[in-house]
């Protein structure tokens, strides 16, 4: 017979299912199964016998962290404080940090926001949002977003982020980008999207220009710049300066603390008037092509040093009067990147010859191909770059009427055109750094670089697809996506300040994955709720940030 039985152990019951039968006229166990507890079959008893229990499972983890930082960031409140709307529905700074938080975790179109509320914790925040969700109001909520109220509102979020989260911003990494878009702009008040140098190379679209002033201290936003996308780097560098100038002042912070650093694509003349006038400090790249003169030194005369990432690299330092004015160079020699380099270099330089020689192989001595001048000038053609043609020896000889074409490598040249490889030149006023602290502080660009490529992700973050089309408007969606990003920049501050290591893509995967299983029992108001974390690092985060006060 099978049935239930129970043991005793140190004052617990535990449960088995066994059967028993008789055996030479004795009754015994002819199997076991251990089942558990008994404590775990009367906490699930509820549940199991009631047909009509239902779940669901909602957004939390990351939500809920975003808005501890949001919180702790002051964000509505300042957004309110400069918008001055009435008080009726969501207020401005409500419904822009909704925004920014849907940005961080799943970007929808504005009709889709509601829904996508209803799907996380927020809902319990904002239980009957009625139409303060949908599209219309999201743009006249945007239409307080002004440019001058974003300049106001970007400097007081500076300004916190300073005081509640320690961050530093004396040392500045400077890079624009720019967005394609499908916009076909024929309005007065579409003046931004425009035709332009697309880093993304598509070149037939409209751009919109951005530029991104972010902290070396953790890659924090700073401040942020849109302009038409038919404006170059260097020409909008001069404006982006003023722009930091004003924002600096009112910030406190003295401009001979600040160090910027900045590429060679926003160099120039009245740039660096600028800057020296100002007294702001400085680490630039220059172009190689400028310095021909000690382009050509030995790799044997640096010295090498050894980075904070392990890494090799020769350094040798100048000084050139650039802009007129003696300045600091650093020279720097790469011997991976050289070798890597010389490579590419011949490989492209072989197919380069191997293209010519085939071409002519029948075409010699054709009508169309028997001057000298035309088989030359078609080779320079193939070969492309000065660099290629400086390579190569064209070489020609005509015996009784017939022409012979000889190519082959000038190997001197290559020899010259090889020892230039590998080779970067650092512009800067720091006097205080090493030659080895200047390579190290301008390659931690890659911050900013990394913040473009989070803005550009489909997944989150992504200013694409942009169903914005006059400047008031993509102004406010692009500011939501700053605000997006400094979030999620001040968030993984936090969570390293507990020692666990941590990058934007990192948290969003864990945290993304933290739940809430919501079982709603009938004849009880309040449905269980269950938060299903898989992750063990996941769990450490929670625990940290503390997020079990948002249940």
């Amino acid at each position: 017979m099978v049935h239930l039985a129970k043991k005793k152990k140190k004052g617990k019951v535990y449960l088995y299912l066994q059967e028993t039968g008789r055996i030479n006229g004795k009754s015994r166990r002819l199997w076991q199964i251990y089942l558990g507890p008994e404590h775990r079959f009367k906490e699930q008893s509820q549940m199991i016998t009631i047909p009509d229990v239902t779940t669901e499972t909602i957004e939390f983890g990351l939500i809920a962290a975003l808005l501890k930082t949001a919180r702790k960031l002051g964000l509505v409140e300042i957004i309110d404080k400069f918008t001055e709307k009435r008080n009726q529905g969501l207020s401005v700074g409500e419904h822009m940090l909704i925004a920014a938080i849907n940005r961080c975790v799943e970007p929808v179109s504005k009709t889709q926001l509601k829904k996508w509320v209803d799907s996380t914790i927020l809902r319990s925040l904002y239980p009957d949002p009625g139409s303060a969700l949908d599209s219309r109001a999201y743009w006249t909520h945007s239409r307080y977003l002004s440019e001058e109220n974003i300049e106001k509102i970007g400097g007081e979020l500076a300004r916190t982020a300073m005081e509640r989260f320690n961050v530093s911003f004396e040392d500045l990494l400077f890079d624009p980008t720019n967005f394609f878009t499908y916009i076909n702009p024929k309005h007065p008040n579409q003046t931004i999207p425009r035709h332009g140098y697309s880093k993304e190379g598509r070149h037939t679209l409209n751009l919109i220009n951005l530029s991104l002033f972010c902290a070396l201290d953790g890659g924090v936003p700073f401040l942020h710049l849109i302009y038409p996308g038919n404006v170059n780097d260097s020409t909008h560098f001069k404006r982006a300066l003023k722009k930091l100038q004003k924002r600096v002042k009112k910030l406190g912070i003295s401009q001979s603390k600040i160090t910027l650093t900045f590429d060679k694509g926003n160099l120039s003349k009245e740039a660096f008037t600028f800057i020296d006038e100002e007294g702001f400090e400085y680490i630039a790249s220059i172009r190689p092509s400028t310095q021909k003169d000690i382009l050509g030194i030995p790799p044997e005369e640096f010295c090498v040093k050894t980075l904070p990432n392990g890494k090799k690299i020769g350094l040798k330092e100048f000084t050139r009067k650039i802009y007129g004015k003696e300045r600091r160079l650093i020279g720097g020699y790469n011997p991976n990147r050289a070798k890597m380099a010389a490579k590419n270099f011949e490989e492209k330089l072989d197919k380069k010859i191997e293209k010519i020689e085939n071409f002519f192989k029948e075409r010699l001595n054709t009508p169309r191909w028997s001057e000298q001048k035309q088989i030359s000038e078609k080779c320079h053609k193939i070969l492309g770059s000065t660099r290629f043609k400086k390579a190569v020896r064209i070489e020609f000889s005509d015996k009784e009427g017939t022409l012979s074409l000889s190519i082959s490598k000038d190997n001197e040249k290559i020899q010259e055109y090889l020892q230039t490889l590998g080779k970067s030149f650092l512009m800067t006023n720091r006097t205080d750094l090493t030659p080895l602290e200047i390579v190290w502080s301008y390659r931690q660009q890659y911050l900013v670089e990394h913040a473009f490529k989070l803005l550009k992700n489909p997944a989150f973050l992504s200013i694409r697809p942009m169903y914005a089309h006059t400047d008031p408007s993509i102004r406010a969606h692009c500011f939501i996506c700053f605000i997006a990003l400094l979030l999620l920049s001040l968030l993984v501050r936090d969570v390293i300040q507990y020692k666990i290591p941590m990058s934007i893509p990192k948290i969003i995967g864990l945290l993304e994955k933290i739940r809430i299983t919501r079982i709603h029992i009938p004849g009880k108001k309040r449905p269980i709720e269950k938060v299903d974390i898989v992750k063990k690092e996941a769990r450490k985060v929670y625990n940290a940030l503390n997020l079990e006060e948002f249940l």
